[in-house]
Order: structure tokens, then sequence, then C-alpha cells
């Protein structure tokens, strides 16, 4: 499945990042799902949070267990969305918030068990 594009890092540090993703109506995340009425899975959220925390914190994951997450409010195409992660490498720990301007749309955090 193909990545959001980055619009903007709007902060950076060796533990977090804030970036702003463009949702766009095309990704593949929204084929199917549903017809007539796009909104991004879980599943999907999940999967970019996982995939970005390598692309940017270097993390090497073999297995994400140990979810912990809400969603709280859909995100469908074209919303402005920024992505906060934070891992704290002592512990394996990645957690993630999905935010439309001051609204919380979904956050977790969950265990890696391999990270370097």
């Amino acid at each position: 499945m193909k990545l959001p594009h980055i619009i903007a890092v709007k902060a950076s540090e060796t533990d977090m990042v804030i970036l702003e993703i463009e949702i766009s109506p095309q990704l593949e995340a929204f084929c199917g799902h549903f017809p007539n009425n796009p909104i991004l899975s879980g599943v999907a959220q999940i999967d970019w949070v996982v995939r970005f925390a390598v692309m940017h914190f270097g993390v090497a994951v073999a297995v994400a267990r140990n979810f912990q997450v809400k969603f709280r409010n859909i995100i469908r195409p074209q919303m402005p969305i920024a992505l906060t992660l934070k891992v704290d490498r002592a512990r394996n720990k990645l957690s993630f918030v999905y935010q439309s301007g001051t609204e919380i749309m979904s956050s977790g955090k969950m265990t890696l068990e391999a990270m370097t």
C-alpha cells in the first residue's frame, strides 16, 4: 500500500516527528472502503504509523503488538491531517496521534518487537 504524500515535517526530534500529510482520494486505502462514502480504515492508519516510524526513526520493525488504539473520528479524503509519532527506544514503544486541526481523529500506542 502506498503511503500518503508528506506536505511538511512540522517538528522533528530524535524521538518525535509531526507530519502534515495529504489524504488524497486516490490513495489505495480508500478503494472499496466504502463506495460513495470513503473513510480511512484503522488498518491503513496503523500501517502508515509503522511505515512512517521506519522511515523517520530508522526503527527495524519485525512485529508490532499490544495495540491500544482509540478511533474517535472518521478520517475522510482531503481532510487536513497531522500525524504525530513518538518513539521510546528504551521501552520499544511507538505512540501516535492523527489530528485534524484541534480535533483528535485517532490515537494509540504499540510495542515494537524489534527496534534498532
